[in-house]
């Protein structure tokens, strides 16, 4: 017993790691055919604004409130693409095998994970979220693999009522960041991995108190882009830290 205590502690372990550094590589770098969450979200509002677009940095840029048309039909087209990318049978498997390497998590999961990752750091860095910073990665990856808001404030011991914001996530300590990265990975493993989800894909993505029927596919992945836009543009995470 105790035995198989360990190897599922270690199974939980890895899978957390790994959904952590899949995060990182997807929404810093990019990964495979897919380009990093910045580099993504930049390029899409550029075509949006065309000559008035202004990169970050950049003095002349104006701020998330002030750009907010352009960032709501920019992360609209997001959305789109993503749930477009998720379903095409081809692209997944094919990404799905670039990710998996030494976890128990099926090939076309964790292809549907890195492109609502993806999606989900695209989004956050529109609404103006640092996904450089780990703590952010950690909200914005918990969200992208279907973990309810309530989920994800309960990770971080955030009490019913209790205001959170950016600055609050990131007084937090990374010790804490690595013991909730864990969280995702047990929370991966008791959804997918096992044989009869590899077979099955999943009955259902919890999101925000809701389930999506169905297989992790394009239906699944519009919910979860709207609803991580939704927490990240709201005052349910985005709220100011308590005086």
């Amino acid at each position: 017993m105790t035995d198989k205590k360990s190897s599922d502690d270690g199974a939980v372990e890895k899978t957390g790691q790994w959904v952590a550094g899949l995060a990182e590589k997807v929404m810093v770098n990019g990964v495979g055919p897919i380009t990093g969450s910045v580099t993504w979200a930049e390029d899409r509002l550029s075509r949006r604004q065309g000559t008035d677009y202004r990169a970050p940095g950049d003095d002349g840029r104006r701020s998330p409130e002030d750009m907010k048309d352009d960032i709501d039909a920019v992360i609209s087209r997001l959305i789109k693409e993503s749930a477009a990318a998720a379903g095409a049978q081809g692209f997944v498997t094919g990404l799905g095998g670039l990710l998996t390497a030494g976890v128990t998590i099926p090939a076309n999961v964790a292809a549907s994970a890195a492109v609502n990752m993806r999606m989900a750091g695209a989004i956050a860095h529109l609404r103006g979220w640092d996904i450089n910073d780990p703590h952010v990665r950690t909200v914005a990856m918990m969200l992208a693999i279907g973990m309810s808001t309530q989920s994800v404030l309960a990770a971080f011991g955030v009490k019913v009522g209790q205001k959170f914001g950016e600055q609050m996530i990131k007084k937090i300590p990374i010790t804490m960041i690595r013991a909730i990265n864990k969280k995702a990975g047990t929370y991966l493993i008791s959804k997918y991995g096992t044989q009869r989800a590899a077979i099955t894909l999943a009955k259902g993505v919890p999101i925000l108190g809701g389930v999506v029927g169905g297989a992790v596919d394009a239906g699944a992945t519009a919910v979860i882009g709207r609803a991580t836009d939704k927490a990240l543009r709201g005052d349910t995470l985005r709220a100011e830290e308590p005086k």
